[in-house]
């Protein structure tokens, strides 16, 4: 599938809302940690973006990812496909279109994204994107779990 990416409008937010809660590993209390970070990236465009990709045919919202401006880095702070349309290519159309995003931005040099190591399917994603483990944060969001960075280089300084 070849999705259109897209900036998010207020009105695709019940169908993210649903790519959530049939995501694996999320549920309710992300939808609402989620809808917080969406509404301040679209009020404050200078902090962030979120990006949906939608399906050209049906216009429906199928997957979506949430980027924050730093200062020398992008970083994506969620990217989640919907649980129909996973390994169709849309999780790496919004990482190709994130990439392009980081190369056009004035300061950043690299793309940065996290996930926890029990996450193996996200891990084998994002080092077939390219990007290389560039560490690890003990106990980060649960006392058992660590979180992995890994970091996509684009320019050279």
């Amino acid at each position: 599938m070849s999705a259109i990416i897209r900036k998010y409008r207020p009105e695709d937010w019940p169908e993210l809302q649903d790519i959530i809660l049939n995501a694996e590993n999320f549920g309710p209390s992300f939808v609402q940690y989620e809808k917080l970070r969406i509404d301040v990236f679209a009020q404050n465009p200078e902090f962030g973006t979120v990006l949906v990709a939608e399906d050209p045919g049906s216009h429906e919202v199928v997957g979506f990812a949430a980027v924050q401006y730093g200062w020398r880095a992008l970083v994506i702070e969620s990217i989640v496909v919907h649980h129909k349309h996973l390994r169709k290519g849309i999780g790496r159309e919004l990482i190709e279109h994130i990439k392009k995003m980081v190369a056009e931005h004035p300061s950043a040099d690299v793309l940065r994204v996290d996930t926890g190591d029990f996450m193996d399917y996200a891990q084998r994603f994002y080092e077939s994107c390219g990007f290389k483990e560039g560490g690890r944060v003990s106990h980060y969001l649960s006392w058992h779990n660590d979180q992995i960075v890994y970091v996509f280089r684009l320019k050279r300084r």
